[in-house]
């Protein structure tokens, strides 16, 4: 048996936030006189059932308003307060209570994502120093006066290098350089070269750009830029509707050299790890300050130092993904989300959020501009610049000299297919090869073939755990579920008739590769997509090639579609529409448009003419000729107008009970007591439709259904969750299942 705390009269009583699925917090003891202050934000460790948890205090209050649940029940004493301070800013506590009420998530949950994973498992936030290599004077002399020993080329070379860096380079990056430890000590032994060791790189000097005097700003980017500037010490969000090519990155950048100018930082969301390098190259070739990034595709320890130096104000602009959106600043001075209508803004794991509300969110609460960057916006963006809650800049001028794009359809209907071409397109692809420009075939399904089938008995090659078929990876000769993950051996004959004749059915990206060296063998072909892509640097590699003109044909899936820079690149082939048009989505023809036009903007981005086909069986699409004639902006704007008439999302407001479980009646049960007591509250104007299952209704081994709620007022909505969630949190099925309540839902599946 526990002994009994003794309660003092000023003892204080914590609200903690645990990593559980429970939307509460918990309460613990901070024992009397505690060496530490508890304040919100810092961490704890506290006692959890029968192990011990590190939480994040949420609130503290007096033992006194605590008075009746202390009689009632022994409270803990927390273990450990970890932290000297509070990990996170005021604006930020104040956007996590919002998000809280907002997307009525466990707390838990929410810090999980709020925070690096390494102050979850208990690390002390602290900077650690780093180490950098500089040439000495010494050594500067050596190399005019021609002391280095000819012989010695490696130290030459070192020397040189060193030269050429004003920042130093860093020690972690010296194999980046091919640079031996083993030379830099013996050049270290000649006092021709330091190690200086620094919190922060000591060679930024945090001098302001010099603007490229080759670069001319068109009368549009200009009067963004100055529309922009105005409300830079004020909340303001601003949608940049540019064209692909426009010039949205040169407008960021002008903007984030006014921020800079004022002492303040500016945050860069982009939406894929692969757009990061590139981005950050272009960043640290106009600014002399800190720039670091943010992304799950770096080690933890890398990624905590450089959310330190964020949080310090060491580092003058963070370049991230999703997750970087929390990232505590010392000076806030912008918030710039670029490709905003990329569904990848979206968290569709763990705490469920879109990164460009909260974004809008966090910009009102720290008083900063929100710029809103995308050649085609989401309709939710565009239905907001109508309410007044955006304002709308266009760009509609390339920001480089450049012909207009032409488009053609091809229809497919009784044409004969070679490797998924059409006739007419192998002749393009020819003929613009021919011209030293380079060709991208866009086909968004990676592998070699959607299914293996059998010739003789129909078999087909299903995966037990979902409801869908394994892909089939030619060259690695397995099948994959792109949907579970699981993977085995490709068999050689039918597991069901033990024939041989076991066909690949369907194109994907490999198959495409394979046929295109085919049909031109002297081609120079390359395939970016995520079976090519997953080491470490293969992206930038890939890019590097695309430029330097060491490829003729490329092949790639979405990764291809979002913000890369391709100057050679004249024709674009999208070589399956179907799919997406054929989606039972409300919200396909918005994905597919968007879709098309980010791809379609990879051609023609310099002084050479683009050409964009498409090929399709649906050739008379009415969302096609809209996008190819009239544009996105007429698109979308016939869009939202469907949706108002139709009283669908972004016009109306929705949420989504979505639960899973190994054991289907379950799933059914809970969701039917959901709704039973959901209708318990009939006088509150929301839509209760399903429960129904998932597009998938099975995945990884556990059957999906869905209860949606549909209304007019988002108010209602809210109050709807907050009657119901602690009753439905109660129910005996919840516990057999594993259940969410997702806000503004983007997916049905």
């Amino acid at each position: 048996m526990e002994p009994q705390t003794p309660f003092h009269s000023n003892s204080l009583i914590v609200g903690v936030a645990i990593a559980v699925p429970l939307r509460r917090l918990f309460d613990y003891i901070v024992p009397y006189n505690y060496a530490i202050e508890p304040k919100p934000g810092m961490r704890v460790k506290v006692p959890f059932g029968h192990s011990t948890k590190i939480g994040v205090i949420v609130s503290v209050s007096p033992k006194s308003e605590h008075a009746s649940v202390i009689n009632d029940s022994k409270l803990k004493e927390i273990l450990t307060i970890i932290d000297q301070f509070s990990l996170v800013t005021p604006s930020l506590l104040k956007l996590y209570h919002w998000m809280e009420k907002y997307y009525h998530a466990p707390p838990g949950e929410i810090w999980q994502t709020m925070l690096p994973t390494s102050l979850l498992k208990g690390q002390p936030a602290k900077q650690s120093r780093q180490s950098y290599w500089q040439i000495t004077e010494l050594g500067k002399a050596a190399l005019f006066t021609g002391k280095v020993n000819k012989k010695a080329i490696k130290q030459r070379q070192i020397l040189e290098q060193l030269m050429q860096s004003n920042h130093g380079i860093a020690h972690d990056q010296i194999n980046q350089f091919n640079m031996p430890y083993a030379s830099l000590k013996t050049l270290a032994g000649k006092l021709w070269v330091s190690r200086e060791y620094s919190t922060v790189n000591p060679n930024i000097t945090s001098n302001l750009p010099n603007i490229p005097t080759s670069i001319q700003l068109n009368t549009q980017q200009q009067a963004a830029i100055e529309q922009i500037t105005q409300s830079l010490n004020q909340y303001a969000a601003f949608l940049l509707f540019g064209v692909t090519a426009s010039g949205k990155t040169e407008v960021y950048l002008r903007l984030i050299h006014h921020v800079l100018q004022q002492n303040k930082q500016a945050l860069v969301l982009v939406p894929e790890i692969g757009l990061t390098p590139q981005t950050l190259k272009r960043f640290q070739e106009r600014f002399d300050v800190e720039i670091i990034l943010l992304h799950s595709g770096m080690s933890e320890q890398k990624r905590l130092q450089n959310w330190l130096k964020a949080r310090s104000g060491d580092a003058k602009i963070i370049i991230g993904t999703r997750s970087s959106l929390f990232t505590p600043l010392k000076s806030p001075g912008i918030i710039i989300i670029d490709e905003e209508h990329d569904l990848s803004f979206r968290q569709q794991q763990g705490f469920r959020y879109s990164a460009r509300d909260v974004a809008m969110v966090r910009g009102s609460i720290e008083q900063i501009p929100v710029v809103l960057g995308s050649a085609s916006p989401s309709l939710e963006s565009l239905l907001n610049v109508t309410k007044e809650k955006i304002k709308r800049i266009n760009l509609t001028q390339k920001a480089k000299t450049s012909a207009q794009l032409k488009y053609r359809i091809i229809d497919l209907k009784k044409q004969p297919i070679n490797h998924g071409l059409s006739s007419e397109l192998i002749s393009l692809i020819k003929k613009h090869i021919s011209q030293q420009g380079q060709v991208l075939l866009f086909l968004n399904r990676r592998g070699y073939a959607p299914v293996l089938l059998c010739h003789q008995c129909g078999w087909s090659s299903s995966c037990q755990r979902c409801d869908t078929h394994f892909t089939y990876h030619h060259q690695s000769h397995f099948l994959q579920c792109h949907h579970c993950g699981s993977s085995r051996k490709a068999p050689n004959q039918c597991p069901n008739c033990q024939c041989e004749q076991i066909v690949p059915v369907g194109l994907g990206t490999e198959r495409l590769q394979e046929g295109v060296q085919q049909l031109f063998p002297e081609a120079r072909v390359s395939r970016i997509d995520r079976d090519t892509t997953r080491k470490k640097s293969a992206m930038q590699d890939f890019v590097t090639s695309i430029k330097s003109g060491e490829v003729d044909i490329l092949i790639g899936t979405q990764m291809l579609a979002k913000g890369h820079h391709f100057p050679d690149v004249t024709l674009v082939g999208l070589i399956d529409m179907d799919g997406a048009l054929y989606s039972a989505d409300y919200r396909a023809p918005e994905y597919a448009a968007q879709l098309i036009t980010q791809v379609s903007g990879r051609a023609g981005r310099a002084d050479k003419p683009g050409e964009v086909i498409i090929q399709t069986h649906l050739a008379e699409h009415p969302m096609l000729h809209e996008i190819i004639h009239a544009g996105y902006s007429d698109f979308a704007q016939s869009a939202i107008q469907e949706r108002i008439e139709a009283e669908l999302p972004p016009h109306t407001f929705s949420a989504m009970f979505h639960a899973e479980s190994p054991q289907i009646n379950f799933v059914k049960q809970f969701l039917q007591e959901v709704k039973a007591i959901l209708d318990r509250y009939s006088d509150l104007k929301v839509e209760l439709l399903g429960p129904a299952p998932a597009v998938y209704v099975k995945k990884a081994g556990k059957f999906r259904y869905q209860l949606f709620l549909h209304t007019n007022n988002r108010n209602q909505l809210h109050q709807l969750l907050d009657l119901t969630l602690p009753d439905i949190e109660k129910l005996k099925t919840a516990s057999r299942v594993r259940w969410r309540i997702e806000i503004d839902p983007a997916s049905d599946s």
